[in-house]
C-alpha cells in the first residue's frame, strides 16, 4: 500500500493543518466512489452496457511533516483530531495520462477513447454536474482478471466548486468540455444528454450489450 497525506492545497507546501488534510482526504475519498460508481453506470450504459482511514497512538512520523508541538496543542483542543492517511494499492510507477485539470483533449487509441467517453458520460449521467479531470492511469489487474487501466488521483470540477482540491467549478467543467469532440464510441453509445438521461432506469437491450463488450475488450487489449 502507499499512504497519501495532503502538503499542498494553495497556500504553499507543508502549510496543510490537521483538520484540513483530513478533509480533503475525504473529498477523495468521496471523489474515487463516485469515480467507480459513474464507472460501473457508464458500463451499465453499454449494457454488457474503497479505502481506509488509519489512527494510531503514535508520535507525529517525519513523513507527515506535524511537529509534535503542533499535534499536542491540535489534540488539547479537539481530542477527536488526528493525523489522517489515505490508504491506497501500491500502483506501477509507469502510468498514462489522459487529461489535466483543465484540459481533456481528443485520444486517437482504444484506451484513449474510452477515457474520452467515460469522461462525457459521467457529465450526462451526473445531470451535468460533475466532470472528472486529471484522469490518470496505471496498468494492473481488473475485478475480471485481466490486464487493464487503473484510473487514480482523480480530480472533479462541480457547480458549486466544493468537490475538493482542484475543483475550479464552473469554469473548470467548460474548460474540460471545451477540448473533448465525440467520437466513434460517443456515438456508439447513443450519449446525448436526452438520450443518457431518459434511459437511466431503463434496460438498454442486447445491441446496447455487444456494444459494452466491445468497449471493455478495447480497453483490455490495448492494455495487453
Amino acid at each position: 500500500y502507499v499512504a497519501k497525506k495532503f502538503f499542498e492545497i494553495g497556500r504553499g507546501r507543508e502549510n496543510v493543518s490537521m483538520a484540513e488534510n483530513s478533509r480533503e482526504l475525504a473529498s477523495e475519498i468521496k471523489r474515487l466512489t463516485q469515480g467507480q460508481w459513474f464507472l460501473d453506470k457508464f458500463y451499465e450504459r453499454a449494457e454488457e452496457t474503497s479505502t481506509e482511514e488509519v489512527i494510531g497512538d503514535y508520535d507525529p512520523s517525519p513523513a507527515s511533516s506535524i511537529a509534535m508541538d503542533e499535534f499536542v496543542e491540535s489534540t488539547s483542543v479537539d481530542p477527536n483530531s488526528a493525523i489522517t492517511w489515505l490508504l491506497e494499492p501500491l500502483r506501477a510507477a509507469s502510468m498514462e495520462r489522459w487529461s489535466s485539470t483543465l484540459d481533456h483533449p481528443t485520444h486517437p487509441d482504444k484506451a484513449g477513447r474510452t477515457m474520452d467517453a467515460f469522461m462525457h458520460f459521467s457529465y450526462l449521467y451526473s445531470h451535468q454536474t460533475i466532470v472528472f479531470a486529471d484522469l490518470q492511469s496505471t496498468k494492473g489487474r481488473g475485478h475480471h482478471g485481466k490486464s487493464t487501466h487503473i484510473l487514480f488521483d482523480v480530480m472533479t470540477h462541480t457547480p458549486a466548486q466544493n468537490s475538493g482540491v482542484g475543483d475550479h467549478g464552473q469554469q473548470g467543467i467548460e474548460s474540460i468540455l471545451a477540448g473533448h469532440a465525440c467520437g466513434q464510441m460517443c456515438k456508439g453509445l447513443d450519449m446525448g444528454a436526452e438520450n443518457v438521461l431518459k434511459k437511466k432506469k431503463s434496460s438498454l437491450g442486447a445491441s446496447k450489450t455487444r456494444k459494452a463488450k466491445r468497449v471493455r475488450a478495447e480497453l483490455d487489449s490495448d492494455s495487453d
